[in-house]
């Protein structure tokens, strides 16, 4: 139990040895949520792409790989984990094919309009203020190109008690589809499409600049 509640402590920002077990837990477990949150955007060989909380760093292989001729950039709030992602993703970037920062969601380190394609894998439940984030998202966003979002845990009745142990335990939020819906919308965001798969409690949202 103690143990238990010392690995949802790090799932918000995975520090030390303990971090990158979580780390490694990450990189496998999440896989079949990044494909198939993928499936719902549409990839260029050439696209800039920025992923937001890289983790583990595993999630910057599957965009490369998506992206064959483009670029990856990640950035995470934990040192430990930038170094972890930077070391697993050495080859790309050594290439100039990716490129792994230090940084937090509410202040991006990049120009406005930089990036192709946002994705936010598993990491919007904690953000201390999602409008402001999102926000700071569309800054650094083409026009007319899209963010991603792609969660294992979305707001539902079915899984109520499951995720309330889950949001005490990670000190995180679980939010349902009207909320991503508003506060997009207050970000300045048109929402292109929210899916989920109900039996696995997943949720993918879709999401453009509002012009």
């Amino acid at each position: 139990m103690v143990l238990r509640d010392a690995m949802f402590r790090q799932f918000r920002r995975p520090t030390g040895w303990l971090g990158k077990v979580i780390a490694v837990g990450m990189n496998i477990e999440h896989g079949r949520l990044w494909r198939w949150a993928l499936e719902h955007v549409s990839l260029q060989p050439d696209s800039l792409t920025l992923d937001i909380g890289c983790g583990g760093g595993k999630s910057i292989e599957v965009l490369a790989r998506q992206a064959r001729h483009g670029k990856v950039y990640d950035i995470d709030y934990s040192k430990d984990m930038v170094q972890t992602s930077r070391f697993l993703n050495r080859g790309l970037i050594r290439s100039g094919r990716a490129e792994i920062r230090h940084a937090s969601v509410s202040r991006l380190p990049f120009s406005d309009h930089s990036f192709d394609l946002v994705v936010c894998f598993e990491c919007c439940y904690f953000w201390p203020d999602m409008i402001e984030s999102l926000t700071e998202i569309r800054r650094v966003l083409k026009e007319n190109r899209l963010l991603l979002i792609a969660n294992e845990v979305y707001r539902d009745p079915r899984f109520e008690e499951r995720n309330a142990t889950w949001a005490r335990l990670a000190t995180m939020q679980v939010y349902g589809p009207q909320e991503y819906r508003a506060f997009l919308s207050s970000a300045g965001f048109d929402v292109a499409e929210i899916d989920t798969r109900p039996e696995r409690n997943w949720i993918v949202v879709v999401a453009a600049p509002a012009l």
